[in-house]
């Protein structure tokens, strides 16, 4: 088998995939056997290329190995190690971390307890619904808690700069249980909230096949710690015990984080950023990305990728684009807005958002306590709820307006639900924020002629990451509490559904090699 790189198409020969292969190798069409795609990428520098690399089974192939862009096809695989001894590891939290976490467990041999302080993603369904419909917001089921996480109600993006051998696992996984085959090889693969909610169900239902037990609706109140070792932990009252326990946690347990520092578990303060959310027209985005070929039946929405260094040397940047989608609020909290954004699978909507966020460094909210960016994130999140008229609805304005400090009717309405109140942003964020901010989108208004004059901005958004990271040894055990691994987003060791769900992985066979050293063989 062969891998083939570099076999580009135009749009008009997007089907004639096997006919390019064999035009790049000067191969008699007859000669290719079979093929599969292993990649596929969109150039639109100069006219738009669609760019494949290709596994092929070829007659004669070793003719062609000395070819420009041919190499051989080496096979890299990777496997779950059995366990071999019976445990039941705990799991804290199912969003992508623990859920990897508690699937390689329990595909390993070992029961794992799955304790998740929201509700199963059928319930989670109906409360969110009814903080976008009615403003009626349940603190322990929300975009941000529940089965699934965050992720869940999102884009479904798995797009990762890692390439880590296990990313191809998790991947597979995903089609498993109900993801599209193309993710295997698209150049920014996404799932899509529609196709999420049945996929998370589905890992949920083979982890408790595999003998996983699961807890819904069950907070984990603290950890039960002796002599710097954790033992167990406190859910809804009862002591659970086990001798390995992953704190799988989200980005937004602000209550669990706040109980495991008084446990004294080591963790550090860390930059992280706040912003706002924009939306435009996504015929826009698309006109700038494929120019004069951007209605072709066969291009799917675009997407945009944008960074700037500011004046003051803060990183500004896009992040968590959904094309085709919606933007929506994502509180954990009474008396709080929080935006995120959305896309269905086929990412069909007449919008597209993205969040611009701003960095905000240790020195800007650290004062006594590595916790302190907490009260930083709240204290925007709460300003933005009085703002929006203390009823759910988000801060919002024309992006021009909020340049210029000019004050015009929106250019459209927002599909942010609630609701939106139309104001002037300026008393939301720091001096040094508005500053980066503004001098950033007069940039991304360079790259993408009209991101200033066809946009609006939905505020704010605070939610992209951990305000700490949870320190860990080599083992991914934490620095000073024996048997309890911190991974994730909450733990400050990834960000976004696949990275997240590679360090649940890496945590889950980290717990498997240490039972296994134990054992003789």
């Amino acid at each position: 088998m062969l891998v083939i790189n570099q076999i580009k198409c135009s749009l008009n020969q997007i089907n004639q995939l096997k006919q390019r292969i064999a035009s790049k190798l000067k191969a008699p069409l007859e000669d290719i056997l079979h093929y599969e795609i292993l990649k596929e990428s969109i150039d639109a520098r100069k006219e738009v290329i669609i760019v494949y690399s290709c596994l092929v089974n070829i007659k004669h192939e070793q003719r062609y190995l000395s070819k420009q862009d041919v190499s051989l096809y080496h096979p890299e695989v990777f496997s779950i190690p059995p366990a071999l001894k019976e445990t039941s590891p705990i799991v804290i939290g199912f969003g992508p971390s623990g859920m990897f976490a508690a699937l390689t467990l329990a595909q390993s041999g070992l029961t794992p307890i799955i304790f998740e302080r929201g509700s199963r993603v059928e319930k989670r369904l109906e409360d969110v619904e009814k903080l976008w419909k009615d403003g009626i917001i349940n603190p322990e089921s929300n975009v941000q808690f529940g089965e699934g996480g965050a992720g869940t109600f999102s884009d479904g993006k798995l797009t990762t700069r890692s390439k880590d051998l296990r990313i191809h696992h998790i991947f597979e996984m995903f089609i498993e249980h109900g993801a599209k085959e193309e993710i295997r090889y698209k150049q920014h693969p996404h799932i899509g909230t529609d196709c999420l909610v049945d996929i998370v169900r589905n890992i949920r239902n083979h982890i408790i096949e595999l003998g996983g037990t699961f807890y819904f609706d069950t907070k984990v109140e603290s950890l039960l710690i002796e002599k710097e070792t954790c033992i167990g932990i406190c859910a809804n009252g009862k002591n659970y015990y086990s001798n390995y326990v992953v704190l799988a946690i989200g980005h937004s347990a602000y209550d669990t984080l706040k109980s495991i520092y008084t446990d004294q578990v080591y963790m550090e303060a860390k930059d992280f950023a706040v912003g706002v959310r924009v939306e435009h027209p996504q015929k826009m985005i698309d006109k700038n990305q494929y120019k004069q070929y951007f209605k072709h039946p066969l291009l799917k929405a675009s997407e945009y990728r944008l960074t700037y260094q500011a004046s003051n040397a803060r990183g500004v940047y896009s992040f968590c684009m959904c094309p085709g989608g919606y933007v929506v609020a994502s509180n954990s909290n009474h008396g709080e807005i929080v935006t995120n954004g959305m896309s269905k699978s086929k990412r069909d909507h007449v919008y597209a958002n993205s969040a611009i966020l701003v960095q905000v460094k240790k020195e800007d909210y650290y004062k006594s306590s590595v916790l302190d960016g907490i009260d930083y994130l709240k204290k925007i999140e709460q300003q933005a709820y009085l703002l929006g008229g203390s009823n759910y609805y988000a801060p919002c304005c024309n992006i021009k307006d909020f340049v210029y400090d000019t004050n015009n009717p929106l250019i459209f309405k927002p599909t942010y639900l609630p609701g939106v109140k139309q104001m002037d942003m300026n008393s939301l964020f720091s001096t040094s924020i508005l500053l980066s901010l503004k001098e950033a989108l007069l940039h991304f208004d360079k790259k993408i002629p009209g991101f200033i004059e066809q946009g609006v901005m939905i505020a704010p958004e605070t939610r992209s990451s951990s305000v700490v990271r949870i320190l860990r040894n080599e083992q991914l055990e934490s620095l000073n509490t024996k048997q309890l691994y911190p991974c994730g987003e909450g733990a400050g060791y990834a960000g976004g559904i696949t990275s997240s769900a590679l360090d649940g992985l890496k945590v889950a066979i980290a717990i498997i090699e240490d039972i296994n050293k134990g054992v003789k063989q």
